[in-house]
């Protein structure tokens, strides 16, 4: 399991305050979570979460690292937010050449269309 996906896990444990209810939103076992939550705070060396039967609370120091996960997670949503849509959005002035009898045919109508007045417009 890779360092992110663990972040993604212990945030959600930690918003939803139990591992089971994360594994449910998540699409995975209990036991799943609870290991990428253990195997986080071996990778750091200290104790995210206080753990009892009823309740999980987050530790000082796993507080202040489900801010910094929270913030690291958003930056990389961000940030394939805005290389995806870099490709799929359009920008800048599009030209068009077209022969004049094309432009008859195919812009002017439009424009016709467009700058008739509407029903609202008609006195009474």
């Amino acid at each position: 399991m890779s360092r992110l996906h663990a972040m993604q896990v212990f945030v959600r444990v930690a918003e939803t305050g139990g591992f089971a209810e994360a594994a449910r939103q998540l699409n995975m076992s209990p036991p799943a979570v609870t290991r990428a939550v253990a195997a986080l705070e071996d990778i750091i060396g200290t104790r995210l979460l206080t753990r009892t039967t009823r309740t999980v609370k987050l530790t000082e120091p796993g507080a202040r690292y489900f801010e910094d996960c929270r913030r690291i997670l958003s930056d990389i949503a961000e940030a394939e937010a805005a290389a995806a849509g870099s490709y799929t959005t359009p920008t800048g002035t599009l030209s068009v050449t077209a022969s004049r009898s094309v432009r008859s045919f195919a812009c002017l109508p439009h424009q016709r269309i467009a700058a008739a007045p509407t029903p609202s417009t008609f006195p009474p």
